[in-house]
C-alpha cells in the first residue's frame, strides 16, 4: 500500500458518516428488573404510570390501559429521523414507532404530573408495559416494546440512532 493509498484509506475512515448498522440491543435478560415501587409515578387500578431519567438526559414514561401499552421517550437524540427529540412506542397501532419535535427544557429534571422521575442506574432492565428499556456503556438509551412476538424500537447512542424492527 502507498503511502497516498494509507492516507486516502484514513481519511475515508475518519470523514465517514457515523452510522450504526445493525444496532446491537442490549441483552435485557442478563441484567436485573427494576422494582415496580421504584418507578411508578401515578399508582392507580386503572391507570397507572412508570417512568424513568437517565444519567445522559433522556427520560421516558410508560403506562398500559385495557390491553394498550405505550412508551414515551424524549432526548437529544442524535441522528433521530427528521431532528426528532422524541420517541413514542405503541402495541396497539399500525405505526407503532414514531418521532416527533418536542418542546422540552433538558436543563430541568424531568417530572410527570409534578412527581420527578427516578433515576434508571447502568444496567438495569426498566421492564413494564410491555417494553424494555436499559442505559448501558456506549448507550443514551435503548428501548424496545415486544409486538406479537417481534422487537420494535429504538438505540440512541451519544452520537447516532437507530430505529429497531422497522
Amino acid at each position: 500500500m502507498t503511502l497516498r493509498s494509507a492516507l486516502m484509506l484514513v481519511l475515508a475512515l475518519v470523514c465517514a458518516p457515523n452510522a450504526l448498522a445493525d444496532p446491537a440491543l442490549p441483552d435485557f435478560s442478563s441484567m436485573p428488573k427494576a422494582a415496580a415501587k421504584d418507578f411508578t409515578v401515578r399508582d392507580g387500578l386503572a391507570y397507572s404510570v412508570r417512568g424513568f431519567r437517565t444519567p445522559s438526559g433522556a427520560y421516558c414514561t410508560s403506562s398500559s390501559h385495557r390491553g394498550m401499552s405505550a412508551l414515551d421517550c424524549h432526548g437529544r437524540f442524535f441522528g433521530a429521523p427528521d431532528g426528532a427529540n422524541s420517541a413514542h412506542l405503541f402495541n396497539n397501532s399500525p405505526e407503532p414507532l414514531r418521532f416527533g419535535t418536542e418542546d422540552v427544557d433538558f436543563t430541568k429534571t424531568p417530572e410527570f404530573e409534578g412527581h420527578p422521575l427516578p433515576l434508571l442506574l447502568p444496567g438495569i432492565d426498566y421492564a413494564f408495559d410491555n417494553s424494555h428499556c436499559a442505559y448501558i456503556a456506549g448507550y443514551q438509551l435503548a428501548c424496545v416494546m415486544d409486538l406479537r412476538g417481534s422487537q420494535v424500537g429504538f438505540v440512541a447512542t451519544p452520537t447516532d440512532f437507530a430505529a429497531i424492527g422497522q
